[in-house]
Parts: C-alpha cells; structure tokens; sequence
C-alpha cells in the first residue's frame, strides 16, 4: 500500500480568482539624513550646554531641585536624540556615561571653587542639629547656623566640622561662607581642593559628548551613501 503523501497540495484558484499578492518584508524605519543632521548638531551642540548649564545653576539650593529636574529631562531627550542618529552600535553607552558626569560633577565643583577663591571665615552659632542615618547605618548630622553678629545669612545649614550633635546647640564654631550668599557655608575642616580641580573636567566632558554625537552622524551619513 503506497503512502500518502505528508505534504499538502494546494488548491488551484477558482477560474477568474486573482493570486493574492505576496507579503513584502518591512524594512526598519530610518529617519531622513536632514533629520540625522539636523538631530546631532542640536544634540551635540545644544544638550551639554543645557545639562551643564542647569547642573551649575543647580549649585544655589534655592534652584537646586528644578534645575535637577530640567536637567534630567535634557539628558533623557538628548539619548533619545542620539538613538535617532546611531540606533546600532555602542554609542548610547558612552554618552550615557557623559551625561551623567555631566549632571552630577558641576554643581559640587562650582561650590567648591566658589567657596575656595572667595569665602569667608565667619563666626555662627547653631540653632538647631538633625541626624540622618545612611542604609550602611552611618550617622550623618546637619546644622541650622545664624551668624553671630545678626547679620542675615542665606542657606544657614552646614555639615562638617563643629556639627557632630545636639550638643552643638547654642555653641559658636568657626565656618567658610560666600559673601554673595550663592553656595552654603562650609566647615573649617573640609577640604573642596579636589572637588573644585574637577571643574576643568567638564569642558572636557562637553567636548566628547559633541564629539561622540556628531562623529555618530557621520557614520550613519556615510553608510547611507554606501
């Protein structure tokens, strides 16, 4: 007995039936190479000056939280700008890196250079004394200070030195102010030398990011015309 056959025979189409088309493969969706263009130079360009320009601002606590925030919005706008130019390839991670040092290196290294070149050593006394303690189970301490000639000082807390507990209350201790009231004031004991080398280092950031986005669009140019 002969065996059947596993494979189906089609039917042929009814007399006057038109074939159904075959199914075309969709091709990715690339974006124009004036959108390409267009997209590194005001990511390359534009996003470090915003990030590092909102992160500096952010140095004065009174902006700190929504230029935090603007800044964050910047940086997720820009890596989304950097998929459009370079969707393949290890180019997101790099910038990543960037963007955050970006965010997080200028507001503590513009304190430290502010509070380094011009502050001032000033007398304060402190009202007040909170702890804080880390998941590690580190216990930290912040102080609320007024000056101790009555002057009005703006952004009266510190941490350091002379802020170790509620028995600092009522004591006088030694601080670094800025004289323009933009950072706060520091204890006497910390050293910002490196915090405030780091400053140079942003320039430098700045510069690769711009770099990496725009040597991104050229290669994605570049493999278009090939």
């Amino acid at each position: 007995m002969a065996g059947r056959p596993n494979k189906k025979r089609k039917r042929p189409l009814a007399e006057g039936v038109p074939r159904p088309p075959k199914r075309v493969k969709r091709t990715p969706w690339e974006p124009a190479p004036r959108t390409v263009r267009r997209t590194a130079l005001l990511v390359g360009l534009l996003a470090p000056v915003l990030i590092v320009g909102l992160a500096a601002v952010g140095s004065n606590p009174d902006y700190q939280a929504p230029c935090a925030i603007l800044a964050v919005f910047v940086l997720m706008a820009a890596l989304i700008g950097t998929l459009l130019v370079r969707a393949t390839g290890w180019v997101l991670w790099p910038a990543v890196a960037l963007g955050l040092l970006m965010l997080a290196l200028p507001e503590h290294a513009l304190r430290a250079q502010l509070i380094g070149h011009r502050g001032v050593r000033t007398e304060v006394v402190v009202t007040a004394a909170h702890s804080s303690k880390s998941r590690y189970g580190t216990v930290s301490w912040s102080c609320h200070i007024r000056r101790a000639d009555g002057q009005p000082l703006p952004h009266g807390t510190f941490s350091g030195a002379g802020c170790s507990s509620n028995l600092s209350v009522g004591q006088s201790v030694p601080v670094i102010v800025d004289p323009s009231g933009w950072v706060p004031p520091v204890g006497i004991g910390e050293d910002t030398t490196f915090s405030g080398a780091t400053l140079y280092a942003v320039p430098g950031f700045a510069v690769l990011w711009a770099a990496l986005v725009l040597g991104a669009g050229r290669r994605t140019l570049r493999e278009r015309k090939a």
